[in-house]
């Protein structure tokens, strides 16, 4: 009984000193790589792909209605500047773009307007966090 009660105590010990888990880190985007891939924005309902060619592309989270936009953006010094958009960009807008990284994955994108963006539609979007869907 004592051999059970001394084997219990160690395991219960080496559990409890294991590391925890790290914490999620924001920093702004290091590279435009940490904004490729597919980032779903549940308060607008849409899905945002950033493709390594400089092609931004936006879903609706429907599966009936698909692709509802595309445009180009350049990144620069952690900033993505959208253009080239036929529904909103007569001026390019930046954002500074914040990746949150959990033991070295994006796991949300957090975009601030670098003054106004008169488009709209992407400015609610964009309000919210978005969640990496995939690469």
């Amino acid at each position: 009984m004592k051999k059970l009660t001394l084997l219990l105590f160690v395991a219960i010990l080496l559990i409890a000193c294991q590391p925890a888990a790290p914490a999620p880190v924001e920093a702004l985007a290091g590279s435009v790589n940490d904004l490729l891939g597919v980032w779903w924005f549940p308060q607008g309902g849409l899905k945002m792909e950033f493709k390594a060619d400089g092609t931004c592309r936006v879903f609706s989270g429907s599966a009936n209605i698909g692709q509802v936009a595309e445009g180009t953006y350049t990144f620069d010094a952690g900033k993505v500047t959208f253009s080239g958009s036929a529904d909103c960009d007569v001026n390019p807008t930046s954002y500074e773009a914040y990746v949150t990284t959990q033991d070295g994955n994006p796991v949300l994108l957090r975009m601030q307007v670098v003054g106004s963006d008169p488009c709209s539609d992407r400015a609610n979007v964009l309000k919210g966090i978005g969640k990496f869907q995939n690469p």
